[in-house]
């Protein structure tokens, strides 16, 4: 279903699912509602983490237009080619273990070889996977790996012997792979990146996306952070990728595709915070290590300069205007249909910056205003929380349920909360302008709210308890 939103339900209808933003400012929000208006961007959400510690954190519009599901900073989303800087990473783990060295061949450790056609005795190696200069291309059979609703429908196994494997069903040697020597050309390739993928799941001898659980998210507490659909208890955790078209917003379905190790991993603001200052602090947040700062240096550094100067090992270089004049900044974009998603580093200052839309066009501006803002912002110097609070889980179980009855309510409607046991809850309400217009507080777990005095219309119920949010919609008619 399509559904087209007046300006001032659609920009100015913004929640934060947490605690609220360190560093609000009206100006900001309205300038990135602006950006999102003339962008056709339903849903965004952003945060700028400084010196360990999240200095901004705002979302805004909606994670579905059609059930007006507010896009909150719990809201996980796919985040595309960003994907791929934690597949490098997975591999970069590796070779720290001494599991493999990047000037291998990578066919020491395929059960077919990967060869680029013509120059079969030339061997790809790890780091030219890492750099895009394998030769190998996205032929048209990447199409074929899309399932439009659901989950992969092959293993990612399947998957590459039937891309790459001279018997796979797949493999055409024209449209899979570039004609020129491996090393010798730059040439962006996701499927390379789905290898990588591969190659990680061979040689750790665990499947890839239990290996990123295993490895990288649970260490650095990102619960809400999964390649799969189904790994998601509730599907409305997520946003929808959105299509726009003659003036509408139309959800689309959740998507995959079976290389999925290049793209298809699905988080939120509050979990890539986590990780981004997990980067800045050379690879540790609170006691886990994920990769030696070494490591990370590596690859921050660019490692073909000959084919693109702006290539490190997985994360690239790209160029923004702020209002110092132009720079660059390390990291990686994601686009996919429905979804355009940023995330970049200031290694000089220690601000990283990730900016997620459910919408196809980029929010780049929203990237350099937020990056002049942080410049100005100082920490507190308490860092983050302890993973337990940072834990999507322990939020899932601490509110578990708020039920609004009668709902749409003519006057009076009674609120019952599950979970959040012997803490003080405060109700929040607000109208699409942002404006509050009721504030409650109460420790008991039922509350009679009288809300006839209101005008008709959609309003944001924020329930909050310590550090925890839950936000849900009343409607009043």
């Amino acid at each position: 279903m399509k559904k087209q939103f007046s300006f001032l339900l659609f920009a100015l209808l913004w929640v934060s699912a947490f605690a609220q933003n360190p560093n609000p400012s009206a100006a900001i929000d309205v300038a990135i509602q602006d950006v999102m208006s003339g962008r056709h961007l339903p849903g965004l959400s952003t945060v700028v983490v400084k010196d360990g510690e999240i200095v901004w954190m705002q979302s805004y519009g909606f994670a579905n237009t059609d059930l007006e599901t507010p896009y909150t900073d719990t809201t996980s989303q796919m985040i595309a080619s960003i994907s791929k800087v934690f597949t490098g990473i997975a591999m970069m783990q590796l070779k720290e273990q001494g599991l493999l060295e990047l000037d291998e061949d990578i066919n020491n450790y395929m059960p077919f070889d990967v060869e680029i056609p013509n120059y079969e005795n030339m061997p790809i190696t790890f780091r030219m996977l890492l750099t895009h200069t394998s030769s190998i291309k996205d032929g048209n059979a990447l199409d074929n790996y899309y399932n439009w609703n659901g989950d992969p429908l092959i293993t990612l196994a399947d998957c590459m012997e039937r891309y790459f494997s001279p018997t796979g069903q797949d493999y055409n040697p024209n449209n899979n792979f570039v004609n020129h020597p491996p090393g010798s050309v730059y040439n962006y390739s996701n499927i390379a990146v789905a290898l990588e993928g591969y190659l990680v799941e061979l040689i750790s001898g665990m499947p890839f996306s239990d290996y990123c659980e295993q490895n990288i998210f649970a260490p650095l507490c990102m619960s809400n952070t999964h390649w799969f659909l189904a790994e998601y208890p509730n599907l409305n955790m997520l946003a929808n990728p959105h299509d726009y078209y003659a003036g509408q917003y139309e959800p689309l379905a959740h998507y995959s595709f079976a290389d999925y190790p290049d793209g298809l991993l699905h988080t939120n603001v509050r979990d890539i915070a986590n990780f981004m200052i997990a980067v800045l602090q050379g690879g540790v947040l609170q006691n886990s290590q994920i990769l030696s700062a070494s490591t990370f240096d590596e690859m921050f550094t660019p490692q073909v300069p000959s084919l693109d100067p702006t290539q490190g090992l997985q994360f690239y270089k790209e160029p923004f205007q702020v209002s110092s004049g132009p720079i660059e900044l390390w990291g990686h974009s994601g686009g996919e249909y429905g979804i355009s998603t940023e995330m970049y580093f200031d290694l000089d200052n220690e601000m990283g910056i990730a900016v997620f839309a459910n919408g196809e066009n980029y929010a780049t501006e929203v990237v350099e205003l937020l990056y002049d803002y942080g410049l100005t912002l100082s920490t507190s110097g308490v860092g983050n929380p302890a993973c337990g609070v940072l834990a999507n889980t322990e939020i899932a179980g601490a509110i578990t349920a708020c039920n609004i009855f009668p709902n749409p309510s003519s006057g009076i409607c009674k609120l019952s909360f599950s979970g959040v046991e012997n803490l003080p809850r405060e109700i929040v309400l607000t109208n699409l302008c942002g404006e509050q217009v009721m504030r409650v507080f109460t420790e008991e777990r039922e509350v009679s709210l009288d809300l006839s005095h209101l005008p008709k219309g959609i309003y944001l119920c924020s329930i909050k308890a310590g550090r925890f949010v839950l936000s849900e919609k009343i409607v009043l008619q």
